[in-house]
């Protein structure tokens, strides 16, 4: 019996839920930065923004990651 540690996972037997990711927009950088922190909703996403800076919300799903609007 082959070990199950090196047995070749089948396309689409990985999956979850979508979350939601915080994003910051760095003025020093020009680049937008990720928070740590996942959340489950895009209303709790939003409760996380951070005071004083432009943020955005991201969804990530098994297909990618994108800004909402």
């Amino acid at each position: 019996m082959p070990d199950p540690m090196y047995t070749r996972r089948r396309r689409g037997s990985a999956r979850f839920d979508p979350y939601y990711k915080v994003q910051w927009f760095d003025e020093t950088s020009l680049a937008w930065r990720d928070q740590q922190e996942s959340h489950a909703s895009v209303a709790a996403a939003q409760a996380a923004f951070i005071p004083g800076r432009r943020c955005r919300v991201m969804a990530v799903t098994e297909r990618g990651r994108m800004p909402l609007a």
